[in-house]
């Protein structure tokens, strides 16, 4: 049976660093970045809304586990809640998540069309809205063009601050795997992490968690990461 108590979010144990603001591949300067820890600092005054939208391999996921990695440094109650993940349970997941601090919805654009859940976000919205209270909304695309049926959800989802994140290219990636690999202590070759992209699959999470194996193996066989050493453990 699900619960419907608000739980804090469970952070990834093996890479503790890996959906930080710091990690974000657009910078810890970035405009995004940049408001929504500011958004913290307002906190107390006023209700925080952030909308993120980007298609594919944009890193709006990512700055929702930032979000709620910082909320969790500031002692504030939270919970990412994945669409994808609990859109077959029906509208009342949302019941009583008005009283965490901040709360992060991954992938709105799965409702559009949905009555049911269109209505619940909407009611959601009215009930969390007051200061005190953060919420990150992200989306493929635009409010106006999610082909949202209720009218006033879509005028609730334009209320906040509005960022168009663009896809990562082939060359964002490989220069992402190379930051991250550093940030663990690892040493990542420009041209090992081309050859990454150029022989497994593009999708950032996939190529992260492949970076993961690589750091484990890496150390277990105190060798540098090599193309060689990736082929081989990779079975390549």
């Amino acid at each position: 049976m699900l619960s419907h108590e608000p739980m804090q979010m469970a952070l990834p144990v093996t890479l503790p660093d890996d959906e930080t603001f710091a990690s974000y591949f657009g910078g810890e300067d970035s405009l995004e970045v940049n408001h929504l820890k500011a958004s913290f600092s307002e906190l107390a005054n006023s209700f925080q809304y952030t909308y993120l939208c980007g298609l594919g391999d944009s890193g709006k996921s990512h700055l929702l586990y930032a979000t709620c990695i910082k909320a969790q440094e500031r002692g504030l109650s939270n919970m990412l809640l994945s669409m994808r993940e609990v859109i077959n349970f029906g509208p009342m997941v949302l019941d009583g998540l008005e009283a965490l601090d901040v709360l992060c919805i991954d992938d709105v654009h799965l409702v559009a069309g949905n009555d049911a859940w269109e209505k619940a976000l909407f009611n959601f919205f009215n009930r969390f809205n007051e200061p005190g209270k953060m919420l990150v909304v992200t989306a493929d695309l635009l409010p106006n063009m999610l082909n949202i049926s209720l009218p006033d959800l879509e005028s609730r989802l334009t209320w906040g601050t509005t960022f168009q994140i663009r896809s990562m290219s082939d060359d964002d990636k490989a220069q992402a795997l190379v930051k991250r690999a550093h940030m663990r202590g690892l040493e990542l070759s420009d041209e090992c992490a081309r050859f990454l992209l150029t022989r497994l699959s593009r999708d950032m999470r996939a190529l992260l968690d492949v970076l993961d194996k690589l750091d484990h193996a890496s150390m277990a066989a105190q060798r540098k990461l090599t193309i060689p050493f990736i082929k081989s453990t990779l079975k390549l």
